[in-house]
Order: C-alpha cells, then structure tokens, then sequence
C-alpha cells in the first residue's frame, strides 16, 4: 500500500520518517509525504502521530542541521551533540517547521 491508496474517511498513523521526509525535505519521499500531510490539513483523511514520532523528527532534523551547519559526520553525531550543548543551542531549524510548511 502507498500513501495515494488511502482512501477519503480512511485514518492513518503518522510516523518519524513520513515526518522527516516533508520537513527534511527529501527529494524521493518530500512529495509523497507533503502530499499525505496536505491530505490530512484537509480533513479528507485523519492523521495520528505520537510525542516518541515527534522527539524522533526532532532529534532527526537536528542531526542533520548539525551535519550541515558543523560539517559533521552522521556516524557518532548523537554523542557529539551530547558533549556540545554550546552547539545543540545553535540548532533551531527543527522549532520552526510548521505542518505543512518546509522548513
């Protein structure tokens, strides 16, 4: 099944990636992912998402403003981030998505 398959009235869980791939955005998954959003604001499906979903694309949107903004290296970011929190306060991009915007 694809995001297009859901069907008007139909109610769908949100997750991480789906979150990530619109607000990254992600040249595959971005338009799909949008698209499933915009769907959702239009109350033509209902979307559900959790707060782990949520701290998830948080996390996930500031490791890669980290990786861009720092020039860091995915591999070991977590622990990088953890021993930098002068950096981790510079990492905003994640505050201001909005649901449907990119960021």
């Amino acid at each position: 099944m694809i995001f297009t398959d859901l069907a008007a009235g139909d109610s769908v869980f949100i997750d991480a990636n789906t979150l990530t791939y619109h607000f990254q955005p992600h040249a595959v998954w971005g338009p799909p992912s949008a698209a499933l959003l915009q769907r959702i604001e239009n109350r033509e499906i209902a979307g559900f998402t959790s707060t782990h979903a949520l701290t998830e694309v948080s996390h996930r949107l500031m490791t890669i403003q980290a990786s861009a903004q720092f020039g860091w290296q995915f591999a070991g970011i977590g622990n990088r981030l953890r021993a930098s929190p002068s950096e981790v306060r510079k990492l905003t991009a994640f505050r201001h998505c909005k649901a449907i915007s990119r960021c």
